[in-house]
């Protein structure tokens, strides 16, 4: 999160220094959002045994769709260029996955994508086409049930948003109607179950790791928005 703020004080700085002649030309943008995304990642669980030898690699790869709402904000300056701000509420789930150890016990694992920031600058084309391209931010609450009573690390990622949209004026009063495209490509991660290599016994059954990797994923976006100003 402070990596974005940082990234858009240093962007607005930069074009407030650039339109700081014409102050008149600024404006704000406030919008709210439906999502309907396609998002997909493969995955690889190594685990291991108390004697810390490996007992099974598994590998899967998947995709599932959500919905979700966002809000965002923007600082327009001038006609062509904005920088924005876009927060996600909702969490993202990710369908739940099972397992059956080799002691015929279930492991249940699914994972929430919390707090997607996304900070972005958007270029406005004659006719209402608008170009878009960003740097985002998310954190990985994993939810598990596993035999042995330990948990995966919670962790966060980070990754690049580009986009294609087209915004409709409803009327003159600031209104107006948004569709949008988006892809959206995060960092892989790496999260495992707490256990060392040196510390796995019978008891906490061991060291699990996941490594997930090409997560990524498509967005259709529809927003209202309402702009005060020019």
């Amino acid at each position: 999160m402070r990596k974005i703020l940082t990234i858009i004080s240093m962007v607005s700085l930069m074009s407030f220094s650039a339109n700081a002649v014409d102050m008149s030309s600024m404006s704000v943008t406030a919008g709210i959002a439906m999502n309907n995304a396609v998002y997909g990642a493969s995955a690889k669980e190594t685990n291991r045994n108390d004697s810390n030898t490996i007992t099974q690699v598994k590998k899967e790869s998947g995709v599932f769709v959500e919905d979700h709402q966002s809000v965002f904000g923007e600082l327009n300056m001038g006609e062509f260029v904005s920088v924005g701000f876009e927060h996600t509420p909702d969490s993202i789930s990710t369908p739940q996955n099972k397992r059956v150890t080799n002691t015929n016990a279930t492991t249940t694992v699914s994972v929430d994508f919390n707090d997607l920031n996304i900070a972005y600058l958007k270029f406005n084309l004659p006719g209402g086409v608008y170009l878009k391209a960003g740097y985002a931010e998310t954190d990985l609450d994993i939810k598990e049930s596993m035999a042995s009573g330990t948990t995966y690390r919670n962790v966060s990622t980070e990754g690049t948003l580009i986009g294609i949209g087209y915004s409709k004026p409803l009327g003159d009063r600031g209104l107006a109607l948004r569709v949008e495209g988006s892809y959206l490509q995060l960092d892989d991660v790496s999260t495992d179950n707490g256990v060392s290599a040196t510390g796995a016994t019978v008891a906490n059954g061991g060291r699990n790791q996941i490594d997930a990797s090409n997560l990524e994923g498509l967005n259709g976006k529809v927003a209202l928005t309402y702009t005060l100003g020019n």
